[in-house]
C-alpha cells in the first residue's frame, strides 16, 4: 500500500511496533499500543499516569513546615 509523501503519519506503524515491541505499553481505556515515554494517548486522548503528576505530597508538607517556623520565627522576634 503506497502513501502519499505528504500525508501526515501520527500513528505508529507495525513495523515500529514490531521494531520497538518492548518500550510499549497498553493504553487502558482503547487498548492502543502506545511507547512507553508517551503522556498522553495518540488514539483516544486518555491521559497516562505519567501525565498529570503533581508535587510530591512530602514536599509540600515540607514547604507547609518551613513557613510555619518561619511565621513563629516573625511572631518570636515581635514579641521579644
Amino acid at each position: 500500500m503506497a502513501r502519499d509523501p505528504d500525508e501526515l503519519d501520527e500513528n505508529p506503524s507495525e513495523s515500529d511496533v514490531e521494531a520497538f515491541g518492548d518500550a510499549t505499553v497498553t493504553c487502558p481505556e482503547c487498548g492502543a499500543s502506545l511507547y512507553d515515554d508517551v503522556q498522553i494517548c495518540w488514539k483516544c486522548g486518555h491521559a497516562l499516569s505519567g501525565a498529570a503528576k503533581g508535587p510530591r505530597p512530602w514536599v509540600i508538607w515540607v514547604a507547609i513546615a518551613m513557613v510555619a517556623l518561619f511565621m513563629v520565627g516573625l511572631l518570636a522576634s515581635a514579641i521579644w
